[in-house]
């Protein structure tokens, strides 16, 4: 207790002096001591220059305060808060502006399904067009099987050639089957994002 007074009287008497000096005042700083008792002058001990301190202008009144340096594992954590912020923000942005082009191009929720029902009737066309070649495929396909089934019966072995035009088949039959399949999870896909599209539409246009 003793050395607290001790100390607020050293800072009330430097405050007083300083009265007479401008440049004095200007100098003037306090800051808090490892006993947690806060002292003043004009100039701050080296192992509280990184601690928090105030400059004192005129008439003893802080004109100026001096924030703690940050540890290395705060300024690390304010850099990954400000990264979250600022990814944040794009992602912000970049809805916004999804929103102007969804409310630029379509005027009502009719819009939004017929272009989704267009999309999805030119996927069936090309998928029916790649089918049909299948069936063509696998018509030729089945009758050079049954060429080499015959030639075995016969006892003799199926031409070279022949083996080899029925691997092709298959494989052009195994591509064709899984480009299908890639078209009708592009359908649903489009099914979906117009789904999503039609439901943000609503709430942007308050539609229920």
């Amino acid at each position: 207790m003793r050395k607290q007074l001790f100390s607020t009287l050293i800072i009330m008497f430097a405050l007083s002096g300083l009265t007479l000096s401008g440049t004095a005042q200007a100098r003037m700083k306090c800051w808090t001591n490892s006993d947690g008792i806060k002292e003043c002058g004009n100039k701050i001990p080296p192992e509280y220059a990184q601690k928090e301190h105030h400059e004192l202008g005129e008439g003893g009144l802080v004109r100026e305060k001096t924030e703690r340096a940050k540890s290395d594992e705060e300024l690390a954590e304010a850099r990954r808060l400000e990264k979250e912020q600022a990814e944040q923000e794009k992602i912000d942005a970049d809805k916004k502006k999804q929103d102007q082009i969804l409310l630029a191009t379509f005027s009502n929720v009719s819009d939004i399904e017929r272009a989704r029902d267009d999309r999805v009737t030119a996927l069936e066309a090309t998928i029916k067009l790649t089918q049909a070649r299948n069936d063509k495929i696998q018509i030729d396909l089945d009758k050079r099987i049954q060429t080499a089934a015959d030639a075995e019966r016969a006892g003799k072995a199926p031409a070279e050639d022949l083996l080899n035009d029925i691997e092709s088949l298959k494989r052009q039959t195994s591509n064709n089957n899984t480009f299908i399949e890639g078209k009708r999870a592009e359908q649903e896909e489009i099914k979906k994002a117009h789904e999503i599209d039609i439901t943000r539409f609503k709430r942007l246009k308050g539609i229920e």
